[in-house]
């Protein structure tokens, strides 16, 4: 097995002169430690953390369907000055982490296009593949708590759809900066929590779409009792008071909800993102009950969404994308 804890006593080789802690190799039994059942769905085990989704089989092919939604909305795997960033060097090799990992398709497939590159992903599950490539390696780690490796180690930090793990993203930026050597690249992409029209306004959508606006609300109010608030398009403003990065370069991508978009892959992306919206809608209903919705108030909710967004035309998630080097 290659996952692996951040806390114990075996050194990776690669890492000996760059962490401040030890890994050591988590064995098959000890997999179940990490999860438990609710409500028919399995769910992280680590208990104070306000993390709400499940992390069982539905919602890691909902993660996957996301991972192909943002290559193909973004006709890359990667913003930004990757390539420069991660060129060959000499002396050492480049190193990549990925926050948040989930299933680690995206470190698998970069470790495709950079065989040179060694790259980690992080999340509080076990839920990547088991046989990475070679230099892939998978670990367990909270990431609101310090990383093991020393100031200065990474080149590259990536930081896809972490929104829902962090109560404290300028917390978080304090840790990246220190992992990150000078030049280093930051990336942040997030899929704001909510739904907008790709040519109207907020108005539009609440006589439009109503039932879509006020699931995303809902949903919204319920995460911030777990002090998860919407930071999808702050992320530019923490990065640039952080002091400890150049000025963020910003884009934004609209992802179609349905089979309206005149664009053949976009119209193919949107009966994706369509199904992942579906799927997210399903894995949510936990913690609304935890909120202390009734069932009905659940069912209600979530079919008044599911109806509008299979019958809306024009309707768009948005993905804010930042990326900034290392001071």
């Amino acid at each position: 097995m290659t996952f692996e804890y951040t806390e114990n006593m075996m050194h990776d080789e690669d890492d000996a002169s760059d962490a401040s802690s030890d890994v050591t190799e988590l064995e098959e039994y000890d997999f179940p430690d990490h999860f438990f059942e609710r409500d028919g769905r399995l769910f992280h085990s680590h208990g104070s953390l306000p993390y709400p989704l499940p992390a069982d089989g539905p919602e890691q092919a909902r993660l996957n369907s996301v991972h192909k939604i943002l290559r193909d909305t973004v006709e890359s795997h990667y913003l930004g000055p990757v390539t420069e960033v991660l060129s060959d060097a000499r002396t050492r090799q480049k190193r990549v982490l990925d926050l948040c990992t989930g299933t680690g398709r995206w470190p698998m497939d970069m470790a495709r296009l950079f065989p040179r590159v060694k790259i980690y992903g992080l999340d509080i599950v076990p839920i990547a593949t088991r046989r990475p490539l070679r230099h892939v390696q998978f670990e367990i780690h909270d990431i609101t708590k310090r990383f093991r490796w020393n100031n200065g180690t990474m080149d590259f930090i990536h930081a896809r759809n972490i929104g829902l793990a962090v109560t404290d993203y300028p917390e978080l930026l304090r840790e990246v900066a220190r992992l990150l050597r000078p030049g280093g690249l930051f990336f942040s992409g997030e899929i704001g929590r909510s739904i907008d029209l790709a040519n109207g306004s907020s108005f539009d959508l609440a006589r439009q779409a109503p039932h879509a606006r006020s699931f995303f609300q809902v949903v919204n109010r319920s995460l911030e009792l777990r002090h998860l608030v919407p930071i999808a398009d702050r992320i530019p403003s923490f990065i640039q008071q952080s002091h400890q990065f150049t000025v963020s370069t910003i884009q934004t991508f609209h992802i179609p909800v349905g089979d309206w978009h005149p664009n053949p892959v976009m119209r193919r992306v949107g009966k994706m993102y369509l199904a992942a919206l579906k799927d997210f809608a399903e894995s949510l209903k936990p913690m609304l009950r935890e909120a202390g919705m009734t069932q009905h108030e659940i069912d209600t909710l979530v079919t008044g969404f599911i109806e509008d967004i299979e019958h809306v035309p024009g309707l768009v998630g948005v993905y804010h994308t930042a990326w900034a080097r290392k001071l």
